[in-house]
């Protein structure tokens, strides 16, 4: 069975970034190990919620907006 590529895509990460990943894994949710696919969801999610976290903002999107 292949991918459905209508619902996931790929990224390329630098070693160094996914050992990072790997490191934050263990540790976004205290006892349950993410895979990096569901850490890099948290992550996004995480940072969409909270823009001002770090001082940036994320302008909405449109629905003409792909």
């Amino acid at each position: 069975m292949m991918t459905d590529i209508t619902k996931y895509r790929n990224v390329s990460l630098r070693h160094n970034t996914y050992s990072k990943l790997d490191r934050l894994s263990k540790t976004i949710t205290p006892g349950i190990q993410l895979s990096i696919s569901k850490t890099i969801e948290a992550l996004v999610s995480d940072r969409l919620a909270n823009p001002k976290k770090q001082g940036v903002q994320f302008e909405p999107r449109t629905r003409n907006h792909k």
